[in-house]
This record gives structure tokens, sequence and C-alpha cells, in this order.
């Protein structure tokens, strides 16, 4: 009974209402600097300005030390953090919270298939239809980009995971996959040759269908949420060329879209404004309480 009231309470503060969140929270890398965490928070818009005067709020321990493609997940009352932790070794690693403002437990996961080179871009996702999380990555084989590739695990406690399968391959390389339930299905965005796609699926692990095109622009690392307000969705994406930035859509139904940056740079303007030099990071809702809280530890 007890591990079903966990799950139920799981379950209901991913679902939660979006008028209890009171602003979002940017959790980033930069583009001179890999190895920390950032924050930035906007409230009322998508203007986002640094807290902790602009200074890391988090950094690495293992391997290589980076905290490179940072993902957040709301867990009940907690928070799970994974993220890249090396260019070339296996593991990534995984941090646990309960307010967003102290990490703990950092570890380091290795779940890559056999003869797997790279472990990029770690992201965590809900499977409410079985009870329990996937984490998801890109997989390289022999250092062999073609064979560049999405895989899951299975995890209830982010410490013991399943054995890797494959979640979404194309006949090019990909990387940066993210995952979003609208409705009743799940929408996987992913990057092939610099531009960004979606693919979706009844069932989180897939099979992955109805592949296309959501932007032709040169980026990488798209992360799609759920706007505060219940009016629909936002994806952003990173500029990665000289660290130009981050492009934002929105769109109500996850089928039509609005593009709120500017098409060309600077893309920036008085409805949108992001860090200065904010590399792949994710925006997450965040409630009033927890908002003041990041104040009061990291003030501006």
């Amino acid at each position: 009974m007890k591990a079903i009231l966990v799950i139920t309470a799981a379950l209901l503060a991913i679902n939660a209402a979006a008028s209890e969140y009171a602003a979002y929270l940017a959790a980033y890398m930069t583009h001179d600097d890999e190895k920390h965490l950032y924050y930035a928070i906007a409230e009322g818009d998508f203007n986002f300005r640094v807290i902790n005067n602009a200074k890391p709020v988090l950094s690495a321990s293992f391997d290589d030390r980076l905290i490179r493609d940072p993902h957040i997940i709301r867990d009940g009352d907690a928070f799970h953090l994974v993220a890249t932790v090396s260019w070339t070794n296996r593991p990534f690693t995984v941090w646990d919270s309960s307010d967003l403002v102290h990490w703990k437990n950092e570890r380091l996961v290795d779940v890559a298939p056999q003869g797997a080179t790279k472990t990029w871009a770690p992201e965590l996702a809900y499977d409410d239809a079985r009870n329990r999380y996937i984490v998801y990555w890109t997989g390289e084989i022999s250092n062999k980009w073609s064979t560049a590739s999405i895989y899951y695990a299975v995890t209830k406690d982010f410490k013991e995971f399943s054995a890797p399968e494959v979640l979404y391959k194309d006949t090019k390389g990909i990387l940066d996959a993210n995952i979003i339930k609208v409705g009743g299905e799940y929408n996987l965005l992913f990057r092939k040759e610099n531009k960004v796609w979606i693919v979706s699926s009844k069932d989180i692990c897939g099979p992955y269908s109805n592949c296309r095109l959501l932007t032709a622009d040169n980026v990488e690392r798209p992360y799609a949420f759920t706007l505060n307000d219940a009016s629909g969705y936002g994806v952003v994406w990173d500029y990665y060329i000289a660290g130009r930035g981050f492009g934002l859509m929105v769109s109500e139904d996850f089928k039509t879209w609005t593009r709120i940056t500017n098409e060309t740079p600077p893309y920036y303007n008085k409805n949108v404004s992001f860090p200065q030099g904010i590399r792949h990071g994710v925006i997450l809702g965040i409630t009033a309480k927890e908002l003041e809280r990041l104040k009061q530890a990291f003030p501006d």
C-alpha cells in the first residue's frame, strides 16, 4: 500500500494543475562552462534573469566533472537531475534534491549498451502506464556517428536500472532526445542534421512514427514544456554556434506553432530573453513557495 501511495503522489505532482506554478526556472550550462549548473527565473513572462549573481549553483565531482545537458524531473516532493559527465565515457550522473537548492547523492550510472563509446544528453520521463520512470540518452557504438541512436532503461528508484533498449533510431545519427506527453500521445523531439524533428507514439517506449520537422534552423537540444497558464506548450532549442542563445516556439495543441523569439539575430525581444551564454537547459514550472525559496538561497 505504501508503494502505491508513493507512486500516486508522484503521478499527481507530475499532472498538477498548471495554475499551481508561479514562475519558470531555467537550469542550464553556459557557452564557456560545461562543468557547472546555473539558474535563471522568469515571473509572468519569458524574460529570464540570472540568480545567484550569475554564479554556479552546482558542480560535479566524478569523471570529467561535466554537468552538460542538465535535465531535471519533478518526482512528488522531490527532484532528480541527470547530466552528461564526460564527452568520451559511458556513465552519466544523477543527483537528488528536495528543494532545488541542495543537491545530494551524486552518483555515476552506467547502463550503456555493449560497445557504447559515448553516453550523451540523458533525460528522465514518467511512464504513467506502468508506474515507473525511464532514462533515455544518445548512445554511439564504436565511435561511429551513423550508429548514434536513442536508448532507454527503466527505473523506479533512480538507483537501479534495467538493461538498455533502443527507443528510436534513424538511418542517420540522431541525438538530444526529449519526451513530452500531450493528451494520450508521447512526442519525442530530437536533432538530426542540425534540425529538430518530432515523432510520436501511444507508448512511451515506442514504437515512434510520423516523423515531421519542427524547425529547419541550425540548432540542437530541443526541450518541450507545459506552459504555466495551461494555454499550451513551449519548445526551446539551442543556437549552439558561438553560444547565440535560445529560440522559443509556443503552441496550443502541439501542432500549430508560433515563434516568440526573432527568426534572425538578435533573437530576443520584449517578450522573451534568456541569460547570455545559455546552453542546453530545461524550463521547469515552479510554485510560489519554490520561487521564494530559490530567491532566498540564490539572491540576484
